[in-house]
């Protein structure tokens, strides 16, 4: 939103008031009481104030000295577009009118809705809401000394917080508010944890978590205790099982296993080399007699595998020809389905088209008769506007042929014919009186008779004559007052005279007729001009020339239509299209457009099932030459079938082949009964001769090497009875030591004890889980609580800070960016300036400083928002920076030229514009350059 320019009309001592605004910096100078304040403030109203408002907010504007009710005009831009603003503050009679170079002209409430969707606003301000009034734009509106207030202090929509927030997002920013439930949660949270943890994050003693977690660790230890107890005890049951069953082995077992087998040796030894050799030569008939009956046996897995492959391709031949025989029928199905879809697609489209030219049609007609309708409007407007200057040139023509006679010398006229009177009125109290009552000689007075009873009024010297000798000279008292009183009335006389010949009137009575009867005039002429106003007189006649090209378009394209015209009045359904007005145009149209979108919808259908029908087509095709190929493939592989199956059975033998691969198995399987029988004696004879040995024989080798290795088997079998003597009395021995032990372990069960103290532990443990596992959650929901919010204040805090930064750096403070903190719910707070190592709180610093922070501030704000308002904002100080002295003006010219540089539109008041002009502005930057229009110096006064 940029300001272009005003006019000021009766407002305060403004009578008439026009300037036109820099595209980037306007400064107006002026001497107090010279009307700045009163610009700025009516500017203020009359963007944000409601026209028909009233009260105190609109009689501020009134002025004392110019008759006639405040006018306030305004021309910007915003939108993309300019914009010209006028309003008439005249209580429940106000007026506005809001219009721009696109021909929108809106006048009353639809106006002031538009100007406050343009400004961002909610809505103008109504003269019972006077006080909100001063909270629109108070961050671009500084006012005389409210420039060192903080403007993040007042109420967030003082200075935009929510556009504010959404383009501080999109410098970085994201995410939602921190809203009071999210606080609420925040604190139950800290709660919760402070019941359970201390504040260095430790268990809390005497809370639940410690409490569950000492039981738990009782409950761990007492079934510790217990699972060692039953390991004890399961220990010494095994060992005393293992014993037992040992000493029950030696016995019952490896004694009598070790006498019986010194007697069977010798035996054994004489059967096995009677079995090898039976064996060796069973062997020998059977290895001749397995070759020849694998050979056969080959011969006749490859005839039957022959067989199966032939049989296998014939069903898969039968099968093939089928699928042949059915792919060939169903691809001529789909070619039918095909050849339908697409008639019926073209019958669509037919249908599609004819619609689409009969809508064409309507539409037309339709823009024909809107044609009609703008032409005619048009036509209204020129002859109304006609009217309206014909009107309008004969009130001109009446208040030519009056006097030019207005309030001024009506009061003038009424002043002269007072002192006239005032004057007349003198002379005659300062006359002497002269009554002749009788007389018996003639009496004259200056040479005139006087008669009885005729009184005289003498306002200068006389003389008195009584007969014929006497002569009196008679003078009125007053010294030299007459004589001036008496020029005085000439003077008023003369006075009155020239002014009544100037006006061409007889007395103030007809003057202030004449007045009344201008007065009248112009206020008719005044309003014929309003209604004229709201006509959009510019180009009539060029915008209704323009109409022909799109008349003679309409013209070309009906009758290119006039075939689709024809059929539609030769169908008996369709109403005459000539007969049609507007209203039933936009329904018939409204049914074709209707009719065509469930055409189209068939349309699509349609085409989408030929789709389908013809990619099945496509399929079939291709199956149906794969399937034909196959069929060729199995009966070449059937050939060739034919030939090796022949040829095998050549190989064979033919029928003898059978036979003669029975008796060659018979013999095999005799042989091989015969090895078996001897391998299965020679098996039995070693398991008889090894089991008993092996396990005490090795045993013998475990306890004494150099035994298990002697050769004599003699030998070996006597140690392994002396051995086995030994290890019995050492397991007698274990034997009673494990019995106790067992016993005394096992006086109480320890499996239930360990059962009981179990189900304890498990317990424990759950409660202990749980309510870790609440804590731990309640922890990390914190922790995230704690990071979304540190993430949020700087995500808003930060960008702003750093907007603010450079202009700081303008004025030579310190570059780095303020302290900002930001709160949701109050928006940004704690506003601190950075000096060195220290920070200092706005209200803390000086006045001076107080002015340039808030200013900067300012600015960064309007920088901020300026994509909101189509790239700009208007920035107004008015005698923003009183408390700042000579030396730092330097670095507020530096500033106010960066935000210039920034696009920021800045308009500054001051009572000492050199400071603040062109010459001053290139003295902060000499290679500073600005186009003519972005720079305009005003001097008021």
């Amino acid at each position: 939103m940029r300001l272009l320019h005003c006019r000021l009309r009766q407002v305060r001592q403004h009578r008439d008031l026009e300037l036109r605004f820099g595209r980037r910096f306007t400064l107006i100078g002026g001497a107090n009481e010279t009307g700045k304040s009163t610009l700025v403030e009516a500017l203020h109203k009359g963007l944000f104030l409601r026209a028909t408002a009233t009260g105190r907010g609109v009689e501020e504007l009134r002025s004392r000295l110019h008759p006639g009710l405040p006018e306030v005009e305004i021309g910007f831009e915003a939108g993309g577009q300019p914009w010209q603003l006028r309003k008439r503050f005249a209580g429940a009679s106000g007026t506005c009118q809001l219009s721009n170079g696109a021909g929108v002209a809106l006048s009353g409430a639809a106006a002031e809705e538009q100007l406050a969707a343009l400004l961002g606003v909610e809505g103008p301000v109504a003269g019972t809401q006077i006080r909100q009034l001063p909270e629109r734009w108070a961050h671009l509106w500084v006012r005389q000394g409210e420039a060192a207030r903080n403007p993040l202090q007042a109420k967030q929509e003082s200075y935009d917080f929510s556009r504010l927030v959404d383009q501080l997002q999109q410098r970085g920013s994201s995410g939602a508010l921190e809203s009071p439930l999210d606080r609420r949660v925040l604190e139950l949270l800290q709660e919760r944890l402070a019941e359970l943890f201390t504040s260095t994050g430790k268990v809390r003693a005497g809370s639940r978590l410690a409490e569950v977690q000492r039981r738990e660790a009782e409950a761990a230890s007492q079934l510790g205790l217990a699972r060692e107890r039953l390991s004890e005890l399961e220990a010494a049951m095994e060992q005393l099982r293992a014993i037992q069953e040992r000493l029950g082995a030696i016995d019952d077992q490896e004694r009598p296993a070790l006498l019986a087998r010194q007697r069977q040796q010798a035996e054994r030894q004489r059967q096995r080399e009677q079995l090898e050799q039976r064996r060796r030569l069973a062997i020998a008939e059977r290895d001749p007699l397995a070759e020849a009956l694998e050979r056969r046996r080959r011969q006749q897995r490859q005839r039957q595998e022959l067989l199966g492959q032939q049989a296998q391709q014939l069903e898969d031949q039968a099968r093939q020809a089928a699928a042949v025989q059915r792919l060939e029928a169903e691809l001529a199905e789909s070619r039918a389905a095909c050849g339908q879809g697409t008639q019926q697609r073209q019958r669509l489209e037919d249908q599609r088209q004819q619609l689409l030219e009969r809508q064409e049609l309507l539409q037309l007609r339709l823009d024909q008769l809107q044609l009609e309708a703008e032409e005619r409007q048009l036509r209204e407007h020129q002859e109304q506007l006609g009217r309206l200057q014909a009107e309008a040139e004969g009130l001109k023509q009446q208040l030519a042929a009056l006097p030019a006679i207005g309030p001024e010398q009506v009061r003038e006229l009424r002043r002269a014919e007072g002192a006239l009177a005032e004057a007349r009125a003198r002379c005659q109290a300062m006359a002497a009186s002269l009554e002749l009552l009788s007389a018996d000689l003639p009496v004259r007075l200056d040479g005139v008779a006087l008669e009885i009873g005729q009184p005289q009024r003498l306002s200068a010297s006389s003389e008195l004559e009584v007969g014929a000798g006497v002569r009196l000279r008679l003078s009125p008292g007053g010294g030299q007052a007459l004589p001036q009183a008496r020029a005085e009335l000439e003077r008023s006389q003369v006075a009155l005279t020239d002014l009544r010949e100037g006006l061409g009137v007889a007395d103030s009575e007809t003057a202030e007729a004449i007045e009344r009867q201008r007065r009248g005039l112009e206020s008719e002429l005044a309003n014929l001009r309003k209604a004229a106003s709201a006509i959009p007189w510019s180009g009539l006649q060029e915008r209704i020339t323009a109409l022909e090209p799109r008349r003679q378009r309409l013209e070309l394209g009906l009758a290119a239509l006039d075939p689709v015209r024809r059929a539609l009045a030769a169908d008996p359904e369709s109403p005459a299209l000539d007969g049609l007005d507007r209203q039933g145009l936009e329904e018939g149209l409204q049914r074709l457009r209707q009719t065509t979108t469930v055409l189209v919808r068939q349309l699509e259908q349609t085409v989408q099932q030929l789709q389908q029908a013809e990619e099945r087509e496509r399929e079939q095709g291709r199956q149906l030459v794969a399937s034909r190929g196959r069929l060729e493939q199995l009966a070449g592989s059937l050939g060739a079938l034919a030939e090796r199956l022949a040829a095998a059975e050549a190989e064979a033998g033919g029928d003898g082949a059978a036979a003669a691969l029975a008796e060659l198995e018979g013999q095999w399987r005799e042989r091989q009964a015969q090895i078996a029988a001897v391998e299965a004696a020679l098996a039995a004879l070693e398991v008889a001769a090894s089991a008993p040995d092996g396990a005490n024989l090795g045993s013998a080798a475990a306890a004494d090497p150099a035994t298990a290795a002697a050769p004599d088997p003699a030998a070996a079998l006597g140690a392994a009875v002396e051995r086995l003597e030994q290890e019995r009395e050492s397991l007698l021995t274990q034997l009673g030591q494990a019995e106790q032990r067992c016993a005394g372990l096992g006086a109480e069960n320890p499996v239930a004890e360990l059962e009981r103290r179990q189900a304890e532990w498990e317990a424990a443990r759950a409660e202990c889980d749980a309510i870790e596992g609440q804590g731990q959650a309640l922890q990390l929901l914190q922790a995230r609580f704690h990071a979304a919010q540190t993430d949020l204040a700087n995500r808003y805090s930060e960008p702003l800070g750093e907007a603010i930064a450079p202009y700081l750096a303008a004025l030579g403070r310190d570059p780095r960016a303020p302290l900002l903190r930001f709160d949701p719910e109050r928006g940004f707070q704690d506003l601190q300036l950075r000096q060195g190592s220290e920070a200092y709180d706005f209200e803390k610093l000086s006045g001076g400083m107080r002015e340039q922070l808030a200013g900067a501030l300012r600015l960064a704000l309007a920088e901020v928002l300026q994509p909101a308002y189509d790239g700009c904002l208007p920035l107004v100080f008015d005698d923003a920076f009183t408390n700042s002295d000579p030396q730092r003006l330097p670095g507020l010219r530096r500033m106010l030229r960066l935000a210039i540089e920034h696009g920021v539109q800045i308009v500054l008041l001051s009572c000492d514009p050199a400071a603040y002009g062109e010459d001053a502005l290139l003295q902060a930057d000499p290679d500073w350059e600005e186009p003519e229009e972005a720079i305009r110096l005003i001097q008021l006064g």
